[in-house]
């Protein structure tokens, strides 16, 4: 548990820093918002087909990407950093450093490992085919055909809460461009 409370507090403090660094402007926050609304809509989509722990999902975006929260979550990283614009934007750099040297490797091996434990061969040509945050034109020929589903966006992944976290910051970046 140590270590999942360190990263809330880093990414905490993060939003903090943030949002006092920022600087923004009409131009960054237009701009940085269609990054975040793209990397939230590309999370709401993925968490309405993951299905953890429960079958390998290969349906929706999982069909062309094997990584599209990620996918999701680089797009957030880079809106929000354009929003806040001025020092927040020197952010950008340490934070992709951090998604791409620390979070992506130490989250492939844990989630690859588990996802071969639990589907084994199923997982792994699954895996030889699609890629994981270069998404592919065509989809895994082994897809599922399942349809986007509220309950598993909503109840199973939870992913409101990230949703209304993502939607404080940028109200705070708003408050920040208006000088309240």
């Amino acid at each position: 548990m140590k270590i999942r409370h360190q990263k809330t507090l880093g990414l905490i403090v993060g939003s903090i820093l943030l949002v006092m660094l920022a600087r923004p402007t009409l131009w960054s926050l237009i701009t940085g918002g269609i990054f975040v609304i793209t990397g939230e809509l590309v999370r709401i989509w993925a968490a309405g087909h993951l299905t953890r722990m429960q079958k390998l999902t290969t349906s929706g975006p999982y069909a062309y990407v094997r990584d599209p929260l990620y996918i999701g979550r680089l797009f957030l990283i880079v809106g929000l950093c354009i929003m806040g614009w001025g020092y927040s934007l020197l952010m950008l750099p340490v934070a992709l450093g951090v998604f791409f040297l620390n979070y992506i490797p130490r989250k492939h091996k844990k989630e690859m490992t588990r996802l071969e434990v639990l589907f084994g061969d199923e997982y792994k040509n699954y895996a030889a085919y699609v890629r994981s945050l270069m998404p592919r034109m065509r989809p895994y020929p082994h897809a599922d055909k399942h349809s986007w589903s509220f309950t598993l966006m909503w109840r199973e992944n939870r992913e409101q809460y990230f949703l209304l976290i993502i939607l404080a910051i940028c109200i705070a970046l708003i408050v920040r461009f208006n000088g309240l």
